[in-house]
């Protein structure tokens, strides 16, 4: 993946913001972390350029968080500069996380991030918590797994596909049906 198509951090989390209105910085980041996983995962790539760190309260974009706590204007910074517009594959997957877990609290999403394994594995399972780095192959190996749920359908699907080559119909033969089963 180019650098061209590799979004800020900063851009990821306006689009967020546009999208769940009044969103807490808890879990504006928690869904930041959503979004780099799934990305990486999908995309064999990042969506945004800044590091995720493992802090208390879970992942958090370190470098957004501290300019936003310490620039001038605080919140009102937010809106100084217009976003860019997020490359496609970046705006599709922030679209899906925010489908997928926008109705989650803070609490709730920093609880879901405890238990997985990219948080758990740079803090020793909560035992060491200093701001260490998330990796990005921590990430794609917990994010490209499939959930037991997925694992099943795919399974499923393969024990009833009969393997046989697909035949088009036959031109009219759609028509036929429709004039047999639905008569004018």
């Amino acid at each position: 993946m180019s650098n061209a198509q590799v979004a800020s951090a900063r851009d990821v989390a306006l689009e967020i913001e546009r999208r769940l209105p009044g969103v807490g910085e808890a879990k504006l980041h928690k869904l930041l972390y959503y979004v780099q996983g799934y990305h990486l995962a999908w995309e064999q790539g990042p969506a945004f350029k800044e590091d995720i760190e493992a802090w208390e309260l879970g992942p958090v974009v370190a470098r957004l968080w501290r300019d936003r706590k310490h620039s001038f204007l605080g919140k009102l910074s937010r809106s100084v500069r217009s976003p860019k517009p997020l490359p496609k594959s970046v705006r599709n997957i922030t679209v899906n996380v925010i489908n997928r877990l926008g109705d989650k609290s803070g609490a709730e999403l920093i609880e879901a991030t405890h238990a997985e394994d990219p948080w758990r594995l740079a803090t020793d399972g909560g035992r060491n918590v200093a701001n260490q780095e998330i990796s990005h192959q921590s990430l794609v190996d917990f994010f490209s797994t499939e959930p037991d749920w997925v694992r099943q359908m795919r399974e499923h699907v393969a024990t009833i596909r009969d393997n046989k080559e697909f035949v088009p119909d036959p031109p009219g033969a759609l028509d036929a049906v429709i004039a047999k089963h639905f008569p004018r």
